[in-house]
């Protein structure tokens, strides 16, 4: 359970919100998609820069890649077409395999090089 310790909790509250909606919107209520995509959205930006941070290389591409994969993901989700949801799953695993094969442990070093650039600073 050590990993659920380092979920945050504005992102555990955001997740189930829109899981909850949306299960709502499945079973016929009357949900606004704008309000579901919008927390969806943030929770595809948020999964996309956590694993940026496990990457041990270009995490620029990583991001430019992923989000727009994970918006279609959501969107397919939102939309209930499973097809294309599992389609944009699997483009967005095959890319973390691709660009995140190389994943690394915590950054050691970012709080003294952080440090030492503020130092260096002017």
């Amino acid at each position: 359970m050590k990993i659920l310790k380092k979920i945050c909790p504005i992102c555990v509250l955001v997740g189930g919100t829109w899981i909850v909606l949306l299960a709502l919107r499945f079973q016929g209520y009357n949900v606004s998609e704008s309000f579901v995509a919008m927390l969806m959205g943030g929770s595809t930006v948020g999964i996309s820069y956590v694993l940026a941070n496990k990457i041990n290389g270009s995490t620029t591409v990583w991001k430019l890649i992923s989000v727009p994969i994970g918006f279609a993901a959501m969107y397919a989700l939102l939309n209930f077409s499973w097809g294309y949801f599992t389609l944009a799953i699997l483009a967005y695993f095959v890319t973390w395999l691709l660009l995140g094969s190389r994943v690394s442990g915590p950054k050691q070093n970012s709080l003294v090089n952080i440090k030492k650039e503020l130092n260096d600073c002017c």
